[in-house]
């Protein structure tokens, strides 16, 4: 059974971002020491230099440095890619003389973002650790975090911490926790079906005082965990999940059967349709197969933290299934929206497609089995939306029978996917997040 209770009710500009204020004194003269945690996707190591001389050389991905003396004060740190020296980012932190401080660098649609926390905060009564969150995966939107035995069940469960929408970085207050063996699961808002991240065994020490660190993953939905221990270790819990969709769109009305390892994406789906997302296993061997013959599996591998869409096309006798990337970070403005085509029509001489709205190209030349690009759109209550191919000059979505105008909100993505028979095609609009 959990033993928690709020600790400390931390202001959130100064939990995130350890301003000297949030520490007690110090002031600007001596040297401050300083960490780094390279929490990033694609930057293998990271240096970090302060007012222009390298302090900490070579932290490698999921992995915190020791501490370099740094200016007291505020001095400018700069985060590099340690391979091609390529400066990724600057920060100006507060800092006081003999503090303890760690930047964390983490990766949001490949921008290198950075928070610095101050660690010298008390530790707590014995008996007891001390655990907050800080959540930097805000392009998975609202999510709640649940902190429990590794063993319990989330149903009838409250969340530990809950999170609202942001496009900001978020912290919450310190809770208390008996030290022992914890499981960290994090879920979308309200919603324990959404699983987001799961890191089976976390374990708390007596008079611990821990860091949960949420950072975003490639596909925009799922996060990656960590946690760090104040003035100690830091151990990543990447995730090892993917998530993946079945769009069956194989000639004829065939059904379409896929799955990850041992997991089902869809079963017998009948073309053409599309599935929601399902979580697999990252690295899982795909199966596919149409009207209960193999299919052969794409090239491409499932990879952690990913969205994907599993393309199933063609005639049935000789089906080709195609693994396509989705990138569901959510476009900047709430009154945008990240909008493209995939083009699974199907039969002979298959024309590549263009996508249109609002009377502008969104995306053109989009060749079947492949999908364009993310456009971003205004959102409107009235958005015009067509579909022209090479081979008419008239569009061939949305049909003739119904021109009725969208009313697509912002801050969301969508995908239209063309599927049938080229001579007839049939127009699916999934909004993916």
């Amino acid at each position: 059974m959990l033993n928690f209770r709020v600790r400390l009710a931390t202001v959130v500009a100064c939990a995130a971002f350890a301003l000297a204020a949030c520490g007690g004194g110090g002031g600007s003269s001596g040297s401050a020491n300083v960490r780094l945690v390279n929490a990033t996707s694609t930057h293998s190591s990271l240096n970090l230099l302060s007012n222009g001389n390298t302090a900490v050389s070579g932290a490698a991905q999921d992995t915190v440095s020791n501490y370099a003396s740094v200016d007291a004060g505020s001095p400018t740190l700069q985060v590099n890619d340690a391979t091609s020296g390529s400066a990724l980012t600057t920060l100006a932190p507060s800092v006081n003389k003999d503090g303890h401080y760690v930047v964390i660098a983490y990766e949001s649609g490949g921008t290198l973002g950075t928070t610095i926390i101050a660690e010298d905060t008390t530790a707590p009564s014995a008996g007891t650790a001390s655990l907050r969150l800080f959540d930097a995966a805000t392009d998975a939107g609202a999510v709640d975090v649940y902190i429990t035995d590794p063993s319990a069940s989330l149903a009838g469960s409250s969340p530990s911490f809950s999170f609202a929408s942001s496009v900001a970085l978020q912290a919450s207050g310190y809770l208390s926790f008996a030290p022992g063996t914890y499981r960290i699961r994090v879920t979308g808002a309200g919603n324990i079906g959404d699983l987001r991240l799961d890191v089976p065994s976390v374990v708390l020490t007596d008079q611990e005082i821990a860091n949960v660190l949420l950072t975003p993953t490639s596909g925009g939905t799922l996060v990656n965990g960590a946690v760090l221990s104040q003035q100690s270790t830091y151990t990543a819990g990447r995730n090892t999940n993917a998530r993946v969709r079945l769009a069956a769109a194989v000639s004829g009305g065939a059904t379409v059967s896929a799955s990850a390892g041992a997991v089902a994406i869809g079963s017998n789906v009948i073309s053409p349709s599309v599935s929601g997302y399902v979580l697999v296993p990252a690295g899982a061997a795909l199966n596919v197969s149409v009207n209960g013959n193999s299919v052969g599996a794409p090239a491409t591998a499932i990879s952690a933290g990913s969205d994907s869409t599993l393309l199933v096309y063609g005639a049935p006798a000789a089906a080709t299934a195609s693994l396509i990337a989705d990138d569901n970070h959510l476009p900047s403005g709430a009154n945008n929206l990240k909008l493209r085509i995939v083009n699974g029509l199907t039969g002979s001489n298959v024309p590549a497609l263009t996508l249109n709205a609002a009377f502008a190209v969104v995306a053109s030349n989009v060749q079947p089995g492949t999908a364009s690009s993310y456009g971003v759109v205004a959102s409107s209550t009235a958005l015009q939306i067509e579909v022209f191919s090479t081979s008419n000059v008239s569009p061939i979505y949305p049909p003739s029978s119904n021109t009725t105008p969208l009313s697509l909100p912002g801050s969301a993505v969508y995908t239209l996917f063309m599927l049938g028979d080229a001579g007839a095609p049939i127009g699916v609009l999934r909004r993916d997040r």
